[in-house]
């Protein structure tokens, strides 16, 4: 069965997550022997945390934006803060290649029944523990299993997996992925018959090969790669080694063409960097490609601090900024949107809904749901009962992807941390922020005399809420104002003209932010570029 490359995404948000959080220490070197495919693995992707990240040429990483988003992240997967991690092993076992194991080691000893709960999400249903077993449960979880191998080291198994059956998988596979990540900062393994089936640019003599490796060992200033493919005869290495160089020469001219067209503004150019391109064609133009004993090897020699400055121009944002992303304001634009058609249906905004009593019941999140293609799930909320009624409580905790924040995730299932403004009833009105307690019907276009474009109808607070439960940020124009986005000191807002922008905590100055949660202030205010 050929290996999901997308189930290996969560990995590599993880090796990037490390990158930005672990601390510094010198550098020592460690021995390398060969990497190679263990017995009863597909595939394998070992990483050296401490040694590759703790290297100074890695500083600037360190140092990016949303290093503690990444933090979050790396520890929503493996339970474990990144600065505790030593080294990443990630292995498709033979026979189940549809999502990935993971072998952690950390610096210290863990405690696994901290990591499992860390990992579980409350609210989410998920299998048993074995009884009588040493596996551990987390519902929910992108690793549902975790098996404590040793005080310092736990493997992760997906929830497709048998539990029953990682002590087993432990005992087969450890000691050669041991082995074959050695002392490599990074150590990559494929059995090349997994690749059967799947999309791939090259082919003919290049799959003739058993086994597929890659390996970087670290310097003081280079990273010395070395890809080997292993072929059952000296002749068929033979065959395969010019071919590796011709596809070799033709990325290099991709690369290069690329660079071109970016340098030239073509709409058609990649959105990659041209300095990156052009270090990417430099570096495969200079590999060199050997044929010896049945194998094929190429190697390149990397400079350090020039790979890592490169990388840095091409993903400051994208990656380590982890905030604004596409994704994010997707959402929120779709939010805004929303909210805009049903003032076109409604006349007037939406608001949180209450009964006769004044007692709230739903937010404004749920009655916006036909608008965001949620019909089906809008039709079965009693609308006349509170959000945790036992009809309407199981609804609440419904995922609903538009409501998500990619890369902050929540406590509980259901929650989000996009919110309105909620003034009190007795609000002054040139104090009045977006919604007013008690008040069924939200502001309507001439209700908001500031401007919609000056005005902010929903932010990413700081701490999630239930999305169905009628819960924002409180603001009366006197209480100080709530702390908004994540740990990396950033969020994003959407305005009542429907834009969408990402702002740094102390971008905007106390008075320009209280003026761009009113609707009636009049005040002047000069929204700072990104």
């Amino acid at each position: 069965m050929p290996i999901r490359i997308r189930s290996a995404l969560p990995a590599f948000a993880l090796v990037l997550g490390v990158a930005a959080v672990t601390p510094a220490r010198p550098v020592e070197p460690k021995p390398a022997p060969p990497a190679a495919v263990p017995k009863g693995v597909v595939a394998f992707v070992a990483v050296d945390v401490a040694q590759v990240w703790d290297h100074p040429a890695f500083g600037g990483i360190r140092a990016a934006r949303g290093k503690h988003e990444f933090a979050w992240v790396v520890q929503s997967l493996v339970g474990v803060a990144p600065a505790d991690l030593d080294r990443v092993i990630l292995f498709w076992p033979t026979g189940s290649a549809d999502a990935p194991f993971a072998v952690v080691r950390t610096r210290r000893p863990v405690d696994p029944a901290a990591v499992a709960k860390a990992l579980a999400r409350v609210g989410a249903t998920g299998p048993k523990p074995l009884p009588g077993g040493n596996v551990l449960v987390a519902p929910g979880a992108e690793f549902a299993f975790v098996l404590p191998v040793d005080a310092r080291t736990l493997l992760f198994a997906p929830p497709t997996a048998d539990p029953a059956a990682m002590e087993k998988v432990a005992a087969a596979t450890l000691p050669g992925l041991t082995a074959a990540a050695g002392g490599h900062a990074l150590a990559v393994g494929i059995d090349v018959a997994a690749l059967a089936g799947l999309p791939l640019p090259f082919g003919g003599p290049l799959l003739d090969a058993t086994t597929a490796t890659l390996t970087a060992d670290l310097t003081a200033d280079l990273a010395r790669t070395k890809l080997t493919l292993a072929f059952p005869t000296a002749a068929k290495a033979v065959a395969a080694k010019p071919v590796l160089r011709a596809k070799f020469d033709e990325l290099a001219g991709y690369a290069t063409a690329q660079q071109k067209r970016v340098e030239a503004r073509e709409s058609a150019a990649s959105a990659t960097p041209g300095p990156l391109l052009e270090w990417a064609a430099a570096t495969l133009s200079a590999a060199k490609v050997e044929a010896a004993d049945g194998t094929v090897v190429a190697t390149a020699d990397v400079a350090l601090d020039e790979a890592v400055s490169r990388l840095l121009t091409a993903v400051p944002d994208s990656v380590f900024a982890g905030r604004g992303n596409s994704a994010a304001q997707n959402n929120l634009k779709q939010i805004g949107l929303a909210l805009h058609t049903y003032l076109d249906a409604n006349r007037h905004f939406p608001a949180n809904s209450y009964d006769k009593a004044g007692k709230p019941l739903l937010s404004w999140r749920v009655h916006i749901l036909p608008y965001l293609e949620q019909n089906a799930l809008h039709a079965r909320f009693k609308l006349d009962e509170p959000w945790d009624s036992p009809a309407n409580k199981p609804l609440s905790e419904t995922v609903v992807r538009v409501y998500q924040m990619p890369g902050r995730p929540t406590a509980r299932l259901g929650e989000t941390y996009f919110q309105t403004f909620v003034g009190p009833k007795d609000v002054r009105i040139d104090r009045r922020p977006w919604l007013v307690a008690g008040n069924p019907k939200g502001p309507n276009i001439g209700d908001i005399a500031d401007g919609i474009s000056n005005t902010v109808m929903v932010v990413e607070a700081a701490t999630a809420v239930s999305w169905a439960k009628p819960d924002d940020l409180p603001y009366d124009g006197v209480l100080p104002l709530p702390k908004l986005g994540g740990p990396a000191g950033t969020f994003v807002a959407a305005f009542g003209d429907g834009s969408v922008r990402t702002f740094r905590r102390g971008q905007l100055d106390d008075k320009t932010f209280r003026g761009l949660i009113t609707i009636t202030g009049g005040e002047v205010v000069n929204i700072p570029d990104r």
